[in-house]
């Protein structure tokens, strides 16, 4: 059986409210144009050292610094 064939006959079972919500569900995804996240590229990843390169010392430290001081 197809995928489009087993989700209509899984929608003919729903109750209205689940198929009003696949119904936005459905609404949304066209909206987004089918993607809802956006993958991260290479030049995001350059970015992100870029604006921390600056930075001294060890990130990673700060973080567990931090972390100790609310416990």
């Amino acid at each position: 059986m197809k995928l489009k064939e087993q989700t209509k006959k899984r929608l003919d079972e729903l109750a209205p409210k689940a198929l009003a919500q696949v119904y936005d569900l459905i609404t949304e995804l066209r909206r987004e144009g089918g993607s809802r996240v956006k993958k991260a590229t290479s030049n995001d990843y350059l970015k992100a050292r870029e604006a921390l390169k600056p930075c001294k010392g060890s990130l990673s430290e700060d973080i567990l610094q931090e972390r100790e001081d609310r416990i």
